[in-house]
């Protein structure tokens, strides 16, 4: 179970980075929005269920931080 955790982790850290590479590649400005909006036209462009979930996890736990943060 522990080693299904950690892959679900490590996978939702590489959904993030890949989001921030490609904001940053296109010379967008890094933000949480433009992440957020970044994992979510990852996940509706791609066909691998996993990497849909991954990418709408990754959103979902950033939308919560932002939360935490702004309150």
């Amino acid at each position: 179970m522990k080693e299904v955790r950690a892959y679900r982790t490590q996978m939702i850290g590489c959904a993030i980075g890949s989001a921030v590479l490609q904001l940053a590649g296109r010379g967008i400005y890094v933000s949480n929005e433009n992440i957020l909006y970044e994992l979510e036209r990852i996940a509706a462009e791609s066909k691998d269920l996993q990497m849909k979930a991954f990418t709408l996890d990754a959103a979902k736990i950033l939308r919560k931080a932002c939360k935490i943060i702004n309150n």
